[in-house]
């Protein structure tokens, strides 16, 4: 039965509500951050980060892969109501089943063997965040291109996350007490999502449901995702575990990792909007189509990613200066080492969600991130008890370094996309990322580490840059620009125009108001004047 179709809005639409609402993600964080730094200390961060990778992996076996799984189905079904609705019911109830399992295990680990005294609270109350996890249904909304609504999810429960953040955090004691702000902020920003969802969906009798299909298909896209975790969140365990300080490091690593993560999103935030059209798109057949965004996605990682590994190798340090004040000395270098993932997390999105997931090759992910989580582990093992933190990025880097290689050569196989294509689209923002690289490296030097010659520094980095390919005449930016200058444009000539429409108005209104008392004064006249032609007898009977 075919349904009401949800309200879906174009691809650039949904990038930037996608874009508000992950960069919320990341920078309402950011904005607590320096607080939670000082107020909570090195090492209280550190046992946060700590607690939170243990919670992590029990997070990660409740959803299972069922979200991407679930994006791609409703995605690919998203006409059909009755089919969707179906759909979204069994994923829920197979995620509320994994989470009973998830939570049970980790009660069991927990009031057992224990994972430490100043780490069992924290992880008692970070397993709120696994609570949540079949109540989100971020995956319907994904799969029906409507990303305004989580957007505004996001902001709404995001900022009150932080506002409680600042309110009842205040020393070192409390690390406890921001673990439940950010869990109960996480669990309530799942449940507000529910009320529109029923617009979307309708009832399915039980006995229609087939939860046992779906489990083969997202269990291969949960492998790929835990072998991502094993080099993503497993280096703070394993910093946990074998560093000499591991407290210190964990809240080096911990920070350093947040901010180069706000700064990938603006790499990767293409890709679930991507991933949802590819998904759609290879369901119609539109192949071309499908191959067509592939490459405009390359062109975009290579120009938003070069520029930021140039920035970072810059600044880091100036940033660090002034946003964190104190007790920062090991996390400029590994911003540095981490400013590769710009470049190949970039790519890994592409091949492995955009087009892999995307077209329903899980395999061909699981391969890659198998790869990358063996010499993750092996470097992790030789690398964090010499070096600490700056091993495990080392290891994290030369990880998705080789994830992305094994999906390009799978890719290359397949014929899905050449590489060396992707590689020659890369060399105007090359020449470009190393122009701006000297007049901000100069001006570092010549300057002091202050937010306002950070702000200097890299504004000028970006108009050097954007300089660069203009005279370069990059298609891609120039495409983008030209875009830019016409919805300025269109919106200065809607406000012109609704100025016109206004003063128009007024003037109908002062014209009509004219005419009004012009009428009336030609009323009085016309009675004035046939007073005047009435017969002397006439008018004594009048007034009588």
């Amino acid at each position: 039965m075919k349904g009401v179709r949800a309200k879906q809005h174009g691809l650039k639409a949904n990038f930037i509500f996608n874009f508000i609402g992950q960069i919320l993600t990341l920078i309402i964080p950011l904005i607590t951050t320096p607080y939670v730094w000082n107020v909570l200390g090195r090492d209280g961060n550190g046992q946060f980060s700590y607690s939170m990778s243990i919670v992590t992996y029990f997070i990660l076996f409740a959803a299972m892969g069922f979200d991407f799984y679930g994006q791609k189905q409703v995605a690919a079904c998203r006409d059909d109501r009755e089919k969707k609705s179906a759909i979204f019911w069994e994923i829920i109830i197979l995620k509320l089943l994994f989470t009973i399992v998830s939570m049970a295990v980790l009660l069991g680990v927990l009031f057992g063997a224990g994972f430490g005294e100043k780490y069992d609270i924290l992880i008692l109350i970070l397993s709120i965040q696994i609570v949540a996890v079949p109540f989100d249904i971020q995956f319907l909304f994904r799969g029906d291109e409507d990303f305004l609504s989580i957007a505004i999810r996001t902001i709404a429960m995001k900022v009150v996350g932080m506002v409680c953040i600042f309110v009842f955090v205040k020393n070192d004691s409390q690390v406890w007490l921001y673990a439940l702000c950010l869990s109960l902020s996480t669990i309530a920003s799942n449940l507000i999502m529910w009320p529109s969802a029923f617009f979307r969906i309708g009832r399915v009798s039980i006995k229609k449901l087939s939860l046992f299909r779906h489990l083969k298909p997202a269990l291969l896209i949960f492998l790929p995702t835990l072998a991502v975790t094993v080099y993503s969140v497993f280096d703070k365990t394993m910093i946990g575990l074998l560093a000499k300080n591991p407290d210190a490091e964990n809240g080096y690593y911990e920070k350093a990792y947040q901010l180069n993560s706000v700064a990938l999103l603006l790499v990767t935030i293409i890709s679930p909007v991507m991933m949802s059209r590819n998904a759609y798109d290879f369901s119609e057949g539109h192949y071309e189509n499908v191959r067509d965004h592939l490459y405009s996605a390359s062109r975009y990682v290579w120009m938003i990613g070069l520029p930021l590994i140039a920035g970072f190798a810059v600044l880091s340090h100036n940033l660090c200066a002034w946003f964190f004040r104190t007790e920062y000395d090991g996390i400029p270098i590994l911003l540095m080492i981490m400013s590769v993932r710009f470049i190949v997390s970039g790519f890994s999105e592409i091949l492995g969600n955009q087009l892999f997931i995307a077209i329903g090759k899980n395999q061909y992910p699981l391969i890659a991130t198998s790869c990358a989580a063996v010499i993750n582990l092996v470097l992790n093992y030789f690398l964090i008890p010499i070096y600490g933190a700056v091993g495990a990025a080392i290891a994290t880097a030369a990880c998705e370094v080789t994830g992305t290689v094994v999906d390009f050569i799978i890719a290359g196989k397949h014929k899905y996309i050449s590489f060396w294509k992707v590689l020659a689209s890369s060399w105007k923002y090359l020449i470009s990322a190393g122009i701006m690289f000297v007049p901000i490296f100069f001006m570092q030097r010549a300057m002091g580490e202050t937010v306002w010659t950070f702000l200097l520094i890299a504004l000028t980095g970006i108009i050097v840059y954007a300089l660069s390919l203009l005279a370069l005449r990059d298609a891609f930016f120039l495409k983008y620009v030209k875009i830019a200058l016409g919805a300025v444009k269109r919106f200065f000539k809607k406000g012109k125009k609704a100025e016109i429409v206004k003063n128009a108005e007024t003037e109908d209104a002062m014209q009509s108001s004219t005419t009004t008392v012009v009428d009336e004064r030609d009323v009085e006249e016309q009675a004035t004047s046939q007073e005047e032609t009435l017969s002397p007898e006439e008018n004594e009977k009048k007034n009588a």
